[in-house]
């Protein structure tokens, strides 16, 4: 028997104020609960502890994460390893690690760094200013950069138009209902889906090119993603085809920056409404100096955790129940997929005394358990790009704190949106920046 489940119509909440209708649920049904959406199986949320090491410890076989990712795959491609189960899934991600080992980040950390500074320079003192849309300029130039090094020709311009306009759909008001089937109906150039299908061909034709020119030019001692996963073989000496790669460099692409962009978000959020931790983080970057190695920035680190703890931009994960289960000694049904909830496993008293309160001292001289603090997913499905992410989180909140003090907007609190693939503050999350003179 599944757990409780709240209405169809309140369902529907979990779209429009998602961490609303977690704390709604949690209150009324406890660490577990059932939400049916029409056409797609259960899924049964919980932020039961035991339950959530159980299912990231658990064998793959009988827990489909790349199932439960699924509907996703309209905005990424079906053969990323984001998709995959099993053995295509252990055998792509052996490839595609290599380029995101944490040592690989000191190399991408000089050109972060004057993405961020070149942006914030530009950045208004004293107005109303709206920080989200800045957060994903910046982190859409870091990630292309990153990815592709791209040089000042017109081919890289176009295929970097091409995917900008692409994601600028997929972060449009009827975006997030691309994951569900019966939305994804081409009826012409001009409906919503018609457009992505239409842009997305002319995307992939520019990023073939992009894969048959690199092949061809067989240049040397370059450190782009990109470069990394047409070099990549597997055992056999097979490289990754251009389907994978296509459909991998999409995810790496909409992923690293929209999720990174709205923790930035949130970030500067918890920045404004707590000067004492904005002092504290701008007293260690200039302590550490201008250039100083992210990995050095302890305080800065532990800010950065305490916020995405309290606003995780993906409010859970999933797997897929492949035979009969019992997990936490509940009996769950094959089909359904299990549901570990970020947001609520994050808001735990007993495992995050006083939780609401944003306190980045829990992060100093303390590692939480993989279990308690799971921004990232967990177990065989952590999110590979988390040491880019957090690495990129802390040069730009460094420069940032460096040159401006963030205050608040009078009368603004951020409600929860869904943007793309993530969940973002409302409005574009306004700030007021204060020059530091």
């Amino acid at each position: 028997m599944l757990p409780p489940e709240p209405g169809l119509i309140a369902t529907f909440g979990f779209v429009r104020n998602p961490y609303g209708f977690l704390d709604r649920c949690a209150r009324e049904f406890g660490d577990w609960f059932t939400v049916r959406v029409p056409g797609v199986a259960p899924f049964v949320f919980t932020s039961d502890p035991a339950a959530v090491r159980e299912v990231f410890q658990g064998d793959p076989a009988l827990l489909h994460a790349g199932k439960a990712n699924s509907p996703l795959g309209a905005f990424m491609g079906e053969r990323s390893v984001l998709f995959l189960d099993g053995g295509e899934h252990l055998h792509d991600r052996r490839m595609i690690l290599p380029a995101f080992q944490g040592d690989r980040m000191r190399a991408y950390g000089p050109m972060m760094r004057s993405i961020a500074r070149a942006a914030i320079a530009k950045w208004p003192a004293d107005v109303r200013f709206p920080i989200h849309p800045e957060m994903r300029a910046i982190t859409f130039e870091v990630i292309m950069r990153a990815a592709f090094g791209l040089d000042e020709s017109a081919e890289a311009a176009q295929l970097k138009d091409l995917i900008a306009r692409l994601f600028a759909l997929y972060s449009g008001r009827l975006a997030s209902l691309f994951q569900l089937p019966a939305f994804r109906l081409d009826l012409g150039a001009w409906s919503p889906w018609g457009r992505v299908v239409r842009l997305n061909r002319e995307m992939e034709t520019a990023l073939y090119a992009e894969f048959a020119r690199r092949r061809a030019s067989l240049e040397k001692n370059r450190e782009d993603i990109l470069s990394m996963l047409l070099a990549a073989r597997d055992e056999s000496g097979a490289p990754l085809s251009d389907q994978v790669l296509r459909d991998e460099m999409m995810t790496i692409l909409l992923a690293g920056h929209e999720t990174t962009a709205a923790s930035l978000a949130w970030a500067m959020y918890r920045l404004g409404q707590n000067p004492d931790v904005a002092h504290a983080a701008c007293d260690e970057v200039a302590q550490l100096g201008d250039d100083a190695d992210p990995a050095s920035m302890r305080y800065l680190d532990a800010v950065v955790n305490e916020s995405m703890r309290l606003s995780p931009v993906v409010p859970n994960v999933g797997r897929v129940l492949q035979a009969d289960m019992k997990i936490a000694r509940r009996d769950l049904p094959k089909g359904v997929t299990i549901a570990p909830c970020i947001y609520l496993m994050h808001r735990r008293a007993d495992l995050w005394p006083n939780p609401e309160k944003f306190d980045p001292s829990r992060f100093i001289d303390s590692r939480p358990s993989p279990y308690s603090f799971i921004p990232f997913g967990g177990g065989t499905r952590r999110c590979l790009g988390a040491a880019f992410a957090t690495y990129q989180m802390k040069i730009v909140l460094a420069e940032v704190t460096r040159r401006f003090e963030i205050l608040p907007v009078a009368g603004y609190e951020p409600r929860p949106t869904r943007v793309s693939i993530a969940i973002a503050p409302s409005d574009g999350m306004p700030v007021i920046l204060k020059s530091r003179g």
